[in-house]
C-alpha cells in the first residue's frame, strides 16, 4: 500500500500542476485588459497564484524524471541504458517541441520573408527549453553519482546556487557576448518567460526529493516525503521573510522584482511544498484515487502542447486569444478554462481508452498464435 501511496502522491501533484497550467494560460488569454486591473486585489491574488503554476510543475516534472530514471542497486546507484536511451530521447522531443510552437512558417518555404520579430519570439525561451536542459543536467548528475547521498547533495547544491545566481546573471548583457539562441535562456530582456536561473531551481529541488526518497524504506516512503515537504516548507517559509526586507533594498532596483529575486522564490517554493506536503499526508489517508491521475501525468506533454494550440494558436491554427481579441468577463474566462480543462481530460480520457483496447487486441493476437 505505501508504494501505491508514493505513486499517488506524484500523480496527483503532477495531475495538480496540469490543472493550474491549463487555467492560467486559459484566464490570461481570453480576459479582457480592462479587468486585469493592477490594483485589484483580487487580481494581484490571483496573478501571484498564477505565479506557482510554473514552479509547481517544474517542481512535478524534476521529482517524477528521478524516480523514474535512477534505479536502486543496494550501495549503488544506476541509469540503465534503456532508461538513460528513452530520458534523452524525451529531452530532445521537449526541446524540439518547445521551438516549434513559436516557428515561423515562413521558415519552411523562404526563411528570407521571415521578419526580426518572428526570429525574436522563435528564439524565446520557454517553459519546455528550460524543462529540457535542465533534466539533461539532472540526467548528467545521475550518471556520475553512484551513491545516494552524493546524489541528493548534489541536487540541492545545484537548486541552491540556480536561486543565489539568478539575481546576479539577470542585470549582465548577455546579448553581447552570447548568439541569439544562447541568452534568451540567461535574461529575462530577451522576452523569455523562463529563464534557465532561477527556474530550473525548481527542477533541480524536484530532483533532490526524489533522490532522498530512495533512502527512504520502501512502506514508509509516502510518509517521509510527506515530512520532509513540512520542512522544506516551514524552511523556505522562514528564508522569506528573513530576506525579502533586504533584498527590497539592495537587490529589486536591478532585476526583475516577480522572477529573479531568491526570497520570492522561495515563498513560491515554499507554497510549492505545503501543497505536496499536504497532498502527500491525504494519500495516506485515502485508499481509493480517480484512475485518471496517472494517466493526466503520463498525458502532460499532449496536454501541454494541444492546450497551448487551443488557446493561444500556433503556426497552424487559430486559437481563442485570436478568436477573442478583446477579451471576455473574468467570469466567463473562468468558465472558459473549466471548457478547456474538460476537453484535456476528455482527451486523455480517450487515449487511455485507445491505448486499453489496444493491449487487450495485442494480448488476444498474441494468444491465437501462441495457441
Amino acid at each position: 500500500m505505501e508504494n501505491k501511496n508514493r505513486l499517488v502522491l506524484l500523480d496527483i501533484l503532477r495531475a495538480i500542476g496540469v490543472m493550474l497550467m491549463i487555467e492560467g494560460h486559459t484566464i490570461d488569454a481570453v480576459m479582457s485588459p480592462i479587468y486585469k486591473d493592477g490594483s485589484s486585489i483580487l487580481f494581484q491574488f490571483w496573478t501571484f497564484f498564477r505565479g506557482l503554476t510554473a514552479p509547481f510543475f517544474f517542481f512535478s516534472a524534476g521529482f517524477a524524471f528521478v524516480i523514474a530514471t535512477v534505479k536502486d542497486k543496494g550501495e549503488v546507484l544506476t541509469v540503465p541504458a534503456r532508461a538513460m536511451k528513452r530520458r534523452l530521447r524525451r529531452i530532445i522531443v521537449l526541446l524540439l517541441i518547445g521551438y516549434g510552437l513559436h516557428m515561423p512558417l515562413q521558415m519552411f518555404y523562404d526563411p528570407s520573408a521571415v521578419p526580426q520579430s518572428a526570429w525574436d519570439i522563435f528564439f524565446i525561451a520557454d517553459a519546455l527549453q528550460i524543462i529540457s536542459l535542465s533534466l539533461l543536467v539532472i540526467l548528467l548528475i545521475a550518471l556520475f553519482t553512484k551513491k545516494k547521498e552524493n546524489l541528493l547533495k548534489s541536487y540541492i547544491i545545484a537548486a541552491s546556487l540556480s536561486l543565489i545566481i539568478a539575481p546576479l546573471t539577470e542585470p549582465i548583457k548577455w546579448e553581447t557576448y552570447l548568439p541569439h539562441l544562447v541568452y534568451p535562456y540567461l535574461t529575462f530582456r530577451a522576452g523569455s518567460f523562463f529563464t534557465f536561473f532561477p527556474f530550473s531551481g525548481y527542477l533541480f529541488a524536484g530532483a533532490a526529493f526524489s533522490a532522498a526518497a530512495l533512502s527512504f524504506p520502501a512502506n514508509d516512503r509516502a510518509r517521509l516525503l510527506s515530512k520532509n515537504f513540512k520542512r522544506a516548507s516551514m524552511v523556505s517559509l522562514i528564508l522569506f521573510v528573513l530576506f525579502f526586507p533586504i533584498q527590497l533594498l539592495f537587490v529589486s532596483p536591478y532585476v526583475d522584482y516577480w522572477r529573479a529575486l531568491p526570497a520570492v522564490n522561495f515563498l513560491r517554493f515554499g507554497l510549492v511544498t505545503s501543497i505536496a506536503a499536504l497532498v502527500g499526508y491525504l494519500s495516506l489517508q485515502v485508499t481509493r484515487f480517480p484512475k485518471i491521475l496517472p494517466a493526466i501525468g503520463k498525458s502532460s506533454l499532449t496536454i501541454y502542447v494541444v492546450h497551448l494550440m487551443i488557446v493561444y494558436g500556433s503556426p497552424v491554427n487559430i486559437g481563442l486569444a485570436q478568436l477573442l481579441p478583446g477579451g471576455v468577463h473574468p467570469i466567463v474566462a473562468v468558465l472558459i478554462a473549466v471548457v478547456v480543462m474538460t476537453l484535456m481530460f476528455g482527451m486523455v480520457y480517450a487515449i487511455e481508452v485507445y491505448r486499453s483496447r489496444r493491449r487487450r487486441l495485442a494480448a488476444i493476437i498474441i494468444g491465437d498464435v501462441t495457441k
